[in-house]
């Protein structure tokens, strides 16, 4: 009898590489390219989810180059649908449509990628990525094509496979939360006389230096201030000029300045690597002799 592939040496070590990947694009490239390996498939493709843009994202290499491609999460769409739903879908031919309506009526293929790029999609398997002790999900892992469609020990492997991916990812995507946090650090030096704040793009304070701390007081520790949401923080400063110039920095990734009664306020846009608004760095100077 043939041994199943959870058993082989080759299973655990992927495994292994998929536990031990912390950079979030090898990932993302790599780790796919070999569990694409294991599958036989033609192409495989791990989505991230933007639940914020209701979008899935994933990156791609394309002449050496790491590039993102982003499609809108739509229960019509087979790994929207599975994301949505949070159900595996294994099909012999993403073009028959008894096939997909035997799923649910409202599932769809969208052809115009393949009409665009000459490619013929047929075999699709998609397996969500459960985020852990949660009802929803962190990903989709989508394959395609492999010759005779993906047989239920694919989905199988897959079903193991995507309970690590999720530790993998979550590990990946702290990981770089806490790099970029050390990159901003380095602006940012304990002994300087302006408060420094920097926040996410809800608005949550990821880091803050003593002088803020110092600036506002003993109410709002530099250790209790991590995680929360800024207006809650700070509510005076909600609906005010401040507000109003966070908000535009947001929409606009322009540098503006907010001049208020006892402090006049930087508010500098950091970028992700497509040039989205990532966050925003907070410059408090006092221009009031004493505490706020």
């Amino acid at each position: 009898m043939k041994q199943s592939l959870l058993k082989t040496d080759r299973f655990f070590s992927i495994l292994d590489t998929i536990l031990s990947t912390l950079d979030i694009n090898e990932l993302l490239t790599t780790v796919v390219k070999e569990i694409q390996s294991i599958l036989k498939a033609d192409r495989c493709t791990l989505y991230l989810i933007d639940w914020g843009n209701n979008e899935l994202y994933s990156k791609v290499l394309q002449a050496d180059n790491l590039v993102e491609i982003r499609i809108p999460i739509k229960k019509n769409s087979l790994s929207g649908y599975s994301a949505i739903a949070r159900k595996i879908i294994n099909v012999k031919d993403a073009y028959d449509d008894s096939e997909l309506k035997a799923i649910d009526n409202g599932l769809d293929f969208d052809r115009k990628w393949d009409e665009k790029s000459g490619y013929r999609t047929k075999s699709v398997l998609v397996v969500p990525v459960p985020l852990e002790a949660r009802s929803t999900v962190i990903g989709v892992f989508q394959a395609l094509n492999k010759p005779g469609g993906f047989t239920d020990s694919d989905v199988n492997i897959m079903g193991q496979l995507s309970y690590f991916l999720n530790i993998a990812v979550n590990n990946a995507l702290l990981f770089q939360a806490i790099e970029e946090e050390k990159m901003l650090k380095e602006y940012i030096i304990d002994d300087i006389d302006e408060g420094i704040c920097i926040l996410d793009i809800k608005k949550k304070v990821i880091s803050a230096n003593k002088s803020l701390q110092v600036m506002f007081g003993s109410r709002c520790p530099v250790g209790s201030m991590i995680g929360e949401y800024f207006f809650e923080l700070f509510p005076n400063f909600n609906n005010t000029l401040l507000s109003e110039k966070i908000d535009e920095v947001h929409r606009s990734g322009i540098k503006k300045v907010a001049v208020l009664e006892v402090l006049e306020v930087k508010i500098i846009p950091y970028f992700d690597d497509n040039g989205k608004v990532r966050g925003l760095v907070l410059i408090f100077k006092s221009t009031f002799k004493g505490r706020i």
